[in-house]
């Protein structure tokens, strides 16, 4: 066989079916069509049924009421009496259909020449089709009429049938079978139709999400999916995509930012290990001097893996590795404890720290990582306020019932407008960034709050000691306990 015939018979050749013909959209719209098909179908059908049983039992009860009236005559009056009836009903050119026969077989009376030739049933009842016999020298009337008669066996041998003429009923019955059918048609037929124009708008406009995904997957973040603004799915889909696809460019607006930020803070401590050590090897000094220069290495080192521990604790963090069964801490204790860690600390700084917390304060929490963020706030408060400044740790209920810890400084505050951007990973304000630390302390605070379901705001404080700037109070505010 050639490859050409091969090409033609394999999966996507000759019956490859279009794409649209693909969706999901065309498959929904062609199943409803299909469901409103078959109920169409199934509705007229029923009503088919009962038109035809309808009929059928008109029939048959005209029918057997006609003969019980001929089969009275002729018990009351004889045969003469139900011949002159049959002969006068017959004239008169009604809707029956009579044939009355001798004991011999031969006709005596009636419309019809013969006795139907399908059999009757146990009831004596007949389907057939008939042709009327000729009456007062008329030629016959047309062939193949459908009707339904009773045969009944009278006295004497003699023969009675009384049929009904129910042509226009069948007629009409099958007009409604008919109609059934071409409804039930063109109700498949419009939902290919219209399953084939909305799946191809459908796939249109998912087509262009792809398409948005696809350039998106080839670096250009740039991208976004075009939207209708209709409100249906498809704009909802469209628009939480370019979200995503927003959130995901700052995150790598941010992580190229980190990175920058990560390799300034690191250089400088390596660099210095790098020139102590150095320095030490070429200088060859006592002992003193080269333990002194690995005692600062050490030190640098330190710095180092603070750094990284910051950064690892913060993805903990983000990533929920924390989450843990919380405990009923007591706050009085909590911030006591971390008072403690930093009066010492704030004496040799020459700054005024004061704890103001009531007892019988609860929260719901990490009692290392609340004991953290506080610990990062009072730095914070420490290495930013100008000595001679006020640091206060403070805990209350506010008027909504939850907890606070607010840590109150009188150094120069941040700004309003960059009070959002420090809470992110690596932001430093001071652009030099030769002050202390590496720009994870608000960020880790902000994430450890996130993960107690707590509320991190940042406020002007009291006023700054120096004159200038206006302080800053920062707060967490913890649900309350219940």
């Amino acid at each position: 066989m050639s490859d050409t015939a091969t090409d033609d018979i394999r999966p996507g050749g000759w019956f490859r079916l279009p794409d649209f013909a693909r969706t999901t959209a065309f498959r929904l719209t062609l199943l409803s069509a299909a469901l409103f098909a078959f109920s169409s179908f199934v509705i007229l059908a029923l009503v088919y049924a009962a038109t035809v049983t309808a009929g059928l039992r008109r029939a048959d009860n005209a029918i057997a009421q006609e003969s019980v009236t001929i089969e009275a005559r002729f018990r009351a009056e004889g045969a003469a009496a139900a011949n002159r009836y049959i002969v006068q009903r017959s004239v008169a050119g009604g809707e029956f259909l009579y044939l009355m026969n001798q004991p011999a077989g031969r006709r005596l009376s009636g419309n019809i020449s013969n006795l139907p030739a399908t059999p009757a049933d146990a009831q004596g009842r007949v389907r057939f089709t008939y042709q009327r016999a000729p009456v007062g020298g008329q030629s016959a009337s047309e062939q193949g009429r459908a009707a339904r008669g009773l045969i009944t066996e009278l006295e004497g041998g003699y023969k009675l049938f009384v049929g009904l003429d129910v042509e226009d009923e069948e007629r009409f019955v099958t007009y409604i079978l008919n109609s059934v059918l071409i409804a039930s048609g063109l109700a498949v037929a419009l939902g290919i139709v219209s399953g084939a124009v909305v799946s191809r708008r459908f796939s249109r406009r998912l087509e262009a999400i792809n398409e948005a995904a696809r350039e998106v997957m080839a670096g250009r973040l740039q991208t976004r999916a075009p939207r209708t603004f209709s409100g249906d799915e498809l704009d909802d889909l469209s628009a939480n995509f370019n979200d995503m696809l927003d959130r995901v460019e700052r995150l790598m607006q941010r992580m190229r930012s980190a990175g920058d930020s990560i390799a300034h803070d690191l250089r400088l401590p390596l660099t210095r290990m790098r020139g102590r050590l150095e320095a030490s090897l070429v200088e060859a000094g006592d002992l003193a001097d080269r333990e002194a220069a690995l005692a600062q290495a050490i030190s640098d080192a330190d710095e180092l893996l603070k750094t990284f521990n910051a950064v690892l604790s913060l993805s903990r963090l983000q990533t929920g590795e924390r989450r843990r069964a919380f405990e009923t801490l007591d706050l009085s204790e909590l911030l006591a404890d971390v008072s403690e860690l930093y009066e010492p600390v704030c004496e040799e700084t020459g700054h005024d720290f004061a704890l103001d917390v009531p007892c019988g304060l609860a929260i719901l929490g990490d009692r290392e990582l609340v004991a953290q963020a506080v610990a990062n706030l009072v730095d914070n408060a420490i290495k930013y306020t100008p000595e001679g400044g006020a640091i206060m740790l403070r805990a209350r209920v506010t008027s909504t019932g939850d907890t606070e810890i607010s840590v109150t400084d009188t150094g120069p505050g941040i700004p309003e407008e960059d009070r959002s951007r420090v809470l992110e990973r690596f932001v430093r304000l001071e652009a030099s960034r030769n002050l202390p630390g590496i720009g994870l302390g608000l960020s880790l605070v902000h994430a450890i709050a996130e993960v107690h379901g707590a509320e991190l705001t940042l406020d002007d404080g009291p006023g700054s000691s120096s004159g200038e700037g206006s302080g800053l109070r920062v707060a967490l505010r913890f649900p309350s306990v219940r």
